[in-house]
Order: structure tokens, then C-alpha cells, then sequence
């Protein structure tokens, strides 16, 4: 057993040993604490990371655990007129040892339905190893993500690799994550992001009339606002946002724009596993306040 193996095997023993002697609630207080240096209002919530893991704990939509699972979120959005926005899926497998990499194009995609990363593009005229593509899928087919963040929504969803097509715009470069953030069914502002695919992301946050919000979020810009140039049909990705985040207390709407060509990225329900850093305090609170949990109480427990 190779060494990394070993420690991602550790690794789930230890997350899954966790939660017979540490509560949800407990998991998650501990997890802010370390992040944020004091313990969350889990009784009252009010900051926006308060609200995200007061949701994880007690908000339970069927309707979440669908959307977070990346082959079915499509029933989703075909349900709303949206399938044509869908990545062109090549194959689907229930492990790694029935990847067929001969039947697979030159270059795509491969990702898993079940949890945050763990994905690759692979172009076939770097030769790849092969072995090891099915060596990692196989031990990311083990995970289940629940037990990584404590996010419900990945509890039961059944794991499966996706195959699908890699995508490019007409110069070849890797698509711009336009990401949208969206509370009470309403999204109120969005991120501009580059380097997702290449892990060198660069991004800036906006308000939904175009003006930089990027200054409450962190000290020091990466991009200039200036820079970012949206793509002339981007009040046809919000209409999009608006329809697809109407029935969640806070869900991220993940798009791409290809030439004109808009396609779905994904749907998060909790950013960075719940716990948001915001340099600006209270702006902090006041994105909090965009949660009201009283309007979900019937999908609370």
C-alpha cells in the first residue's frame, strides 16, 4: 500500500470515527471556532456563516440533496426548460475499473457526483497514466462527503464518475466560473472567476447592478473590477439564477459562457463547507440578514 493511500484511507476512518463521539452541532462549533477564533451563535444565528451551519443542521429539503448530486441536478434543471444547458455527458461508471479510456474522446473531463473537487481533465496526447486516474477515482469513490464538512445534502447520494466533455472557447483557453449568490430564492450578487480548472484562480465580486463588492471580502484585490468584461448575454444567466435558486434559503449558482453558449455548472448549498471568511464584519452580518430562516421553518427539524 503506497503511502498516500494509506493516509487517505486514515483519513476516513478517522472523519467516520469523529461522528460517534462528536454531535453535528459539536463538529461544527469546533470547526468555526478554529477558523474564526470564537464560537458560533448556533441558538441565533446572525453572521453569514451562523446562518449556513444553523441550515446544515436543521434545514432538510429533499429537493438539496437532488441538486447537490452533479448527475442528477439534470433531472433538475430539464424539470425547468434547462437541459440545453447541460455539459455533454460521454459515460458514466459506477467504478473506476470500468473506465473506458479507448472508447473516450481525446480530450475530457472526469469528475466524481458526490463531492467538492477531486476532478481532472485528461487529454490523451500527454499520456496519461491510466492506472492512476483509476487508483484515484477508486479511493474517491470511497468518500462520503457528509462526514468530511458534515453537509446533510451528500449524505445518501450514491456515488458514480462522470465522464463529460472538456470546455473550451473557440481560442482554446479553459471557460471564466461566473458563480452567483443567491438568498431567498434571489440572487444578490455574483463572482467573476478565473484559474478554476488550472487551481490559480483569480476572481472579483460584484453586486447585481455590476458594482464592486470585492472590498468587503478580502484585503487586497486580485483582478482589477475594470477588467472583467461580462458577456453580452449575461441577463440571460440571471434570468437563468432567478429560476433555478427560487426554492433555497441560500444556494450558489455556478454558470460557464462559452462564446454566447451558456452551461450549468453546479449547484452549492454551502460554500467552503459553511464557513465563510468575510473581512468585512458587517457586511458579514448584514448578508446574514439576507437569510430568513423563519420563511424555511417547515422544512426545518
Amino acid at each position: 500500500m503506497s503511502r498516500n493511500l494509506f493516509f487517505k484511507k486514515l483519513a476516513r476512518f478517522v472523519r467516520r470515527l469523529s461522528c460517534l463521539f462528536l454531535s453535528d452541532r459539536k463538529f461544527l462549533e469546533r470547526k468555526y471556532k478554529k477558523k474564526k477564533g470564537e464560537l458560533p451563535d448556533l441558538d441565533n444565528p446572525k453572521n453569514f456563516s451562523e446562518k449556513l451551519l444553523y441550515l446544515m443542521l436543521h434545514y432538510r429539503n429533499p429537493l438539496e440533496s437532488l441538486c447537490a448530486d452533479k448527475l442528477y441536478v439534470n433531472e433538475y434543471l430539464n424539470a425547468l426548460g434547462y437541459g440545453h444547458t447541460m455539459k455533454k455527458i460521454l459515460a458514466v461508471y459506477n467504478n473506476a475499473d470500468e473506465i473506458d479510456f479507448d472508447a473516450l474522446p481525446e480530450e475530457f473531463f472526469i469528475k466524481v457526483n458526490h463531492v467538492s473537487g477531486n476532478n481532472m481533465i485528461v487529454n490523451k496526447k500527454t499520456n496519461p497514466d491510466y492506472n492512476k486516474i483509476r487508483s484515484f477515482f477508486s479511493e474517491v469513490l470511497k468518500i462520503n462527503y457528509y462526514y468530511v464538512d458534515r453537509e446533510p445534502q451528500y449524505r445518501s447520494i450514491r456515488p458514480v464518475i462522470i465522464c463529460e466533455e472538456c470546455l473550451r472557447d473557440k481560442t482554446g483557453c479553459l471557460p471564466t466560473d461566473y458563480k452567483f449568490y443567491c438568498f431567498n430564492g434571489e440572487p444578490l450578487y455574483y463572482m467573476v472567476s478565473y484559474g478554476e480548472f488550472e487551481h490559480k484562480v483569480q476572481n472579483h465580486k460584484f453586486d447585481m447592478s455590476g458594482k464592486s463588492i470585492d472590498f468587503h471580502f478580502k484585503k487586497k484585490e486580485t483582478i482589477d473590477a475594470a477588467s472583467v468584461i461580462l458577456p453580452n448575454n449575461f441577463d440571460e444567466m440571471v434570468e437563468m439564477v432567478n429560476k433555478l435558486c427560487k426554492p433555497f434559503p441560500h444556494v450558489r449558482v455556478d454558470l460557464y459562457n462559452i462564446d454566447g453558449r451558456i452551461i450549468f455548472g453546479e449547484l452549492t448549498f454551502y460554500s467552503n463547507g459553511g464557513i465563510v471568511d468575510i473581512f468585512d464584519k458587517d457586511y458579514d452580518k448584514e448578508i446574514g440578514s439576507w437569510i430568513d430562516l423563519n420563511k424555511y421553518k417547515r422544512d426545518m427539524i
